[in-house]
């Protein structure tokens, strides 16, 4: 993905709003504009040649995220040390959650698919799906953990259910109300439903 690319696709159907104004443009409204042009500098180092060996590899016959690469030798995050220090040292300053927040969670499952195939056979398929897709689309993506409507004080299968996110076999969620630092600027946003999470004592706010 490049610079402009990322741009495009942060100018879709998402409503963001800031004191009371929406905001229809993220890449253009003063608040947003510096935080997404620090993000895009990072594509479009990829792609240009004094970075593109430090911020990229290739991966079959095309180049991908160093970032978003699955860690599978020491060396592999030495690179992803070494592409952050670079980005970093080219803006000038600290950006933070620069990376790709939930990809390392996608790792992790990854590495457990096969004890998720035992749960369900076209879990592990999916996932791996879902990592070849991140590198080949470049995207960034960041995870709503608990649903902002519902009550942290109880434990989740105590909230009012009309409050909370539920997943239905074959359902597709494709709009949601979400309090996230990051959504205004990410391509991808992955939802964790609450209720069904934890079925032990623990309440939604530990």
């Amino acid at each position: 993905m490049t610079g402009e690319e990322c741009r495009a696709g942060l100018r879709d159907r998402r409503e963001v709003w800031i004191d009371g104004e929406r905001v229809h443009d993220v890449t253009v409204h003063p608040t947003f504009k510096p935080v997404v042009d620090l993000r895009v500098r990072m594509y479009d180092m990829a792609h240009e040649p004094a970075w593109a060996e430090i911020m990229s590899y290739r991966e079959a016959s095309e180049r991908c995220s160093i970032l978003l690469r699955p860690p599978t030798e020491k060396a592999h995050w030495h690179e992803k040390w070494r592409a952050v220090g670079a980005y970093l040292m080219d803006i000038r300053g600290i950006l933070t959650r620069v990376g790709d927040e939930t990809v390392g969670e996608m790792w992790s499952l990854y590495d457990g698919r096969n004890v998720l195939n035992e749960i369900d056979p076209c879990f592990g398929d999916n996932i791996d799906r879902h990592i070849r897709r991140v590198l080949q689309q470049d995207i960034f993506h960041v995870s709503a953990n608990t649903d902002p409507k519902g009550d942290r004080s109880q434990r989740p299968q105590d909230q009012d259910p009309d409050m909370m996110v539920q997943p239905i076999a074959g359902a597709r969620l494709l709009s949601s109300v979400a309090d996230e630092t990051l959504c205004r600027r990410q391509p991808k946003v992955r939802l964790w439903p609450s209720r069904g999470r934890n079925p032990g004592n623990v309440r939604a706010n530990e």
